[in-house]
């Protein structure tokens, strides 16, 4: 079950759009999701949510703000029709975009394993016509994400959309397939489509959160869309079953019930993708590691520099390669 404790806001560490970090009386951090709780103020009396503390996950130590005591915005104007969050303490409620399109012919999709690929590719692509759809299946809050801020300050990421139970977009959407109509709306034919921080992983075959690329894939492809997998591969990722080419994306391909595309560094080995009945796509990939370099973004995956994994800059170029291409 959940566990709370309270205290008292001693200092305001940051703050932007949606997301608040503080630094508690007692030494602890936390942060606030400002759509959902408001701002606090020092010397505020908050509850906190200590589980994943607790637990010792891989939240960077920091308390989630549950109640903001003595804020009452019960007079504030409802913005929505539609809850996210449903049925948790928390749900908010969002006016979601509703597109008039029936289908997704025109949209180019990468579908991204990782958060840290979402910005790796971004970076390499630098188009104005790139929008990012976080789908559910990690953190449901956009805001908690340092690398969207910095994508989407710096113009790498011209829109994002939050779909399912994620909130937080710039465009909220009910499902995926609306999600990449939102973005089409606003003007992104390349899109970027993955969950936000927090990736879950076991150590089996099927028990990861990107499992469920596999199901977007087919709905995508039904719709129209031009749909790609961007491979997780690296060189320095210290377990066997990462190292190469992950064992994920096996498991993805098995999965995909339509044939997609997976964009592949010129000369590498494509067997193993076609031995699954899907298309591999050589192509000459764009210098991932001199674009994360040459721009101010921090991307890092499994606590090190992404730019330092030649394997994995490798297959992200090609699939940023892919992305740019026109059809």
């Amino acid at each position: 079950m959940s566990r709370f404790d309270t205290g008292r806001v001693g200092e305001i560490i940051s703050e932007r759009s949606g997301l608040q970090r503080l630094l508690l009386d007692d030494g602890t951090r936390a942060y606030a999701l400002t759509e959902v709780v408001g701002y606090a103020s020092e010397g505020d009396l908050v509850v906190v949510n200590t589980t994943a503390v607790d637990l010792d996950l891989g939240t960077g130590g920091w308390h989630v703000i549950h109640w903001i005591e003595g804020h009452d915005d019960n007079s504030k104007e409802l913005q929505g029709r539609v809850l996210k969050a449903r049925y948790l303490s928390e749900q908010t409620e969002v006016d979601p975009h509703v597109s008039r399109r029936t289908d997704l012919t025109g949209a180019r999709v990468l579908l991204c394993v990782l958060h840290s690929h979402i910005g790796a590719v971004a970076v390499a692509v630098s188009s104005p016509q790139v929008g990012y759809l976080m789908t559910d299946q990690a953190a449901l809050p956009l805001a908690l994400s340092d690398l969207l801020a910095e994508l989407t300050s710096s113009g790498l990421i011209a829109t994002t959309a939050t779909v399912g139970q994620a909130f937080g977009g710039q465009l909220e959407a009910v499902s995926v397939p609306s999600g990449v109509s939102a973005l089409m709306d606003s003007g992104c034919s390349q899109i970027l489509l993955g969950a936000g921080p927090g990736h879950v992983g076991t150590a089996s075959e099927l028990g990861f959160s990107a499992m469920e690329l596999a199901g977007h894939a087919s709905v995508l492809h039904a719709l129209g869309a031009d749909v790609a997998l961007c491979v997780r591969a690296s060189d320095v990722d210290e377990r066997p079953r990462h190292r190469g080419i992950s064992h994920h994306m096996a498991s993805l391909l098995k999965a995909i019930p339509v044939q997609v595309k997976v964009p592949i560094p010129r000369g590498e080995d494509t067997s193993w993708v076609t031995e699954h009945g899907h298309c591999s796509h050589s192509v000459e990939p764009l210098d991932v590691a001199n674009a994360l370099n040459m721009n101010d973004v921090t991307i890092t995956s499994m606590g090190e520099p992404l730019s330092q994994d030649g394997l994995a800059c490798s297959y992200l170029g090609a699939a940023a390669s892919w992305l740019l291409e026109t059809e």
